[in-house]
């Protein structure tokens, strides 16, 4: 059993989820990868009626019916399924969002910035659908994993994408995850959650720990041999960027890899 199935299964017991039976008809869409994982962690998996392409984990959730990918979901699959709530992902899915509610469809938005943004969006999921005790379960698991460590002062940068580069700034949960673990965001200086930069900032920062969260080799790069983690051989790009860019039950996965890393 993969690790991520094994921490996933383990939750669920830990929480005593139980699918919901109060409110069988209530269906909801979820266009939330993440979110769909943490309906899933409620136990409230049998009320989803779809959800995007994206949405592929639990394994349950690729056998849900898809309503189109992350960017552009189908307005007319949703409505089909005639749901009474759709979790939106803004700002990303701001129009479908404005499509629904014409149409008098109830979302749910979900925009985390830090990680208590996060907690209390599961608090506010759980209570609409009735699995408070399941909510307050998974939030206590979080905070108890996902807690501050000593500074180990080394200096990190997370490579997202690169064409444009975008990197993470001091408004993104995950600038907060690197400094709980014990490291410093070189970005941490950018107000924005995912800033587009060049390869010049990263080479006159000199990074002591790069992570990258993309497939592509970043070590050939011009001008990028003499930094730091680089040369010390300290690149880490074989980790799962779902642990970390999915605002969900699995960033505690995230979470311990970066402590790992910077040990």
């Amino acid at each position: 059993m993969r690790v991520s199935s094994f921490f996933f299964l383990g939750f669920c017991i830990l929480a005593n989820c139980k699918n919901p039976s109060n409110e069988p008809d209530f269906k909801i869409v979820s266009l939330s990868p993440a979110m769909t994982e943490i309906i899933f962690a409620l136990g409230a998996e049998k009320n989803l009626v779809g959800v995007t392409t994206y949405c592929d984990y639990p394994d349950s959730a690729k056998k849900i019916y898809k309503v189109g990918d992350f960017s552009n979901p189908s307005l007319e699959r949703i409505l089909n399924l005639k749901p009474n709530l759709v979790v939106v992902n803004l700002p990303e899915q701001n129009r479908i969002k404005n499509q629904l509610e014409k149409f008098g469809i109830k979302t749910f938005t979900t925009s985390p910035e830090r990680l208590e943004d996060i907690y209390k969006e599961i608090l506010n999921l759980g209570s609409i659908l009735n699995r408070e005790k399941q909510a307050d379960s998974l939030v206590n698991y979080m905070k108890v994993n996902i807690n501050p460590r000593p500074w180990s002062k080394k200096k990190v940068y997370v490579e997202i994408c690169t064409r444009p580069l975008i990197t993470i700034g001091a408004e993104s949960y995950l600038n907060e995850l690197i400094e709980m673990a014990g490291g410093e965001n070189v970005f941490s200086d950018l107000n924005k959650d995912y800033p587009v930069i060049n390869q010049e900032q990263v080479i006159i920062r000199n990074p002591e720990i790069i992570i990258v969260l993309h497939p592509e080799e970043i070590t050939n790069r011009i001008g990028w041999q003499n930094i730091s983690a680089i040369k010390n051989k300290r690149v880490y790009k074989d980790m799962n960027q779902d642990w970390l860019m999915r605002p969900g039950p699995r960033l505690v996965l995230g979470f311990k890899e970066i402590e790992r890393i910077l040990e």
